[in-house]
């Protein structure tokens, strides 16, 4: 039986982002016994599109000021003020003044990965993180998220949520999720940007109640999920029961959230409603250009849809790897960027990451995937990921995750 998995359709460039999930970007790869075969729609546009994306369209530093912050900062005031920590330590070192913010006010991820870090260290409870995740549903309503209220189902929904930058810098800034697809599900893959070890699983569990919550109060139900995660069972499970549901598995190979596509297919009820904070004179098409400028009163508010340089690194990978292209080192991405290579290793250092350990990201997912879920055979996973001969595969998937593609299928 022919299985279905999707070419890159997350870590998109941002000039050509669909207004709907129903017109997105489709390159499937078919596995089989026979190998592996791109299906691309002629209509839609070529996986070349990143060779114009330019740094234009990249927030190249991590000082960048591009998170839509007022909101966010009042969701994370309410968790830890309500656990026991201070407000001027929270806010210290962060370079986030609460008497500065503003509805328009924009932070950068440095700043809002270090307020999360204080969080981390002075709120008390295991259960801070889901309710970080939680909190901004009490915001949403007067957020620029409120356009989402207009979505036509679930899909869409989820498809605007966990896809679009410009969406991205209101509710999970610092992470930005893989979409794959199998025949019955969707399957989102985290990947975390500016993030320490320290916090990553902070930030996984912020994340997905974030996602968990605000799918719920958006489409006004509960959409069945089901999760998994790499570390092993934690002592506070009843914590992830409560905000993400009873579906968890641990020690997985790696970090995701599924969704079985028959619930994407439900219709949202559309309420005719009173928008006190941002007036919804616009649609969903306004956020498919470079940026989008919501009016409030005599606010405005601009949402980027720009893509965060690890972000774009991965995507190149990913995308470069699947189209077997020639050359697909740091050079050449460099070249792309329109930067030298020093200047895109340092770019990169200031997120905490780099070239190697993002692409070996990339690649270690994508074995996984092939090899751990799909059980596909060497030659297919090969193919898929761009390697040429199977002694150099085999080598290559033992390097990035411990074990030979043979103990990945079990």
């Amino acid at each position: 039986m022919d299985l279905t998995l999707p070419r890159l359709n997350a870590l998109r460039d941002s000039e050509d982002e669909p207004t709907t999930a129903g017109v997105e970007r489709r390159y499937l790869t078919r596995l089989s016994g026979e190998g592996v075969s791109q299906i691309d729609d002629a209509n839609e546009p070529s996986l070349g599109v990143i060779d114009s994306a330019g740094s234009d369209h990249v927030v190249m530093s991590s000082q960048d000021k591009v998170i839509v912050g007022y909101w966010l900062v009042q969701a994370v005031l309410n968790v830890a003020l309500s656990r026991g920590a201070n407000k001027n330590k929270l806010l210290r070192g962060t370079g986030i003044f609460e008497d500065g913010l503003q509805h328009h006010s924009l932070l950068s991820t440095k700043q809002y990965s270090s307020l999360l870090v204080n969080v981390q260290s002075q709120a008390r409870g295991g259960d801070v993180s889901f309710l970080l995740g939680g909190a901004l549903v009490s915001q949403w309503r007067s957020s620029p998220l409120n356009v989402l209220k207009t979505c036509e189902n679930v899909e869409q929904l989820l498809f605007h949520l966990t896809q679009l930058q410009t969406f991205r810098w209101c509710s999970i800034p610092l992470c930005q999720f893989q979409r794959f697809e199998s025949v019955n599900k969707i399957m989102l893959v985290p990947h975390f940007t500016g993030v320490s070890s320290k916090q990553f699983q902070f930030t996984i569990e912020v994340a997905f109640a974030s996602v968990v919550a605000l799918l719920k109060s958006i489409a006004n139900k509960r959409i069945r999920m089901s999760f998994t995660f790499t570390g092993s069972r934690p002592k506070n499970i009843a914590d992830y029961e409560t905000h993400l549901g009873l579906k968890l598995s641990f020690n997985s190979p790696f970090n995701s959230i599924c969704i079985e596509k028959d619930e994407l297919r439900h219709s949202l009820e559309q309420t005719v409603q009173s928008i006190h904070t941002i007036e919804s004179q616009f649609s969903l098409k306004g956020f498919s250009s470079c940026s989008a400028t919501l009016t409030n009163g005599k606010t405005s508010i601009e949402l980027q849809n720009r893509m965060p340089l690890p972000d774009f690194v991965r995507r190149y990978v990913y995308v470069s790897s699947n189209t077997q292209a020639a050359n697909i080192g740091l050079p050449e991405l460099a070249q792309i960027l329109d930067v030298s290579v020093a200047t895109l290793k340092r770019k990169l250092k200031e997120y905490g990451t780099s070239y190697r350990a993002l692409s070996e990201e990339v690649l270690r997912n994508h074995a996984l995937l092939l090899l751990s879920v799909h059980k596909v055979s060497n030659e297919t996973a090969a193919n898929a990921m761009g390697i040429n001969d199977l002694p150099n595969f085999r080598r290559t998937v033992k390097r990035l995750t411990g074990k030979t593609p043979s103990e990945l299928r079990i």
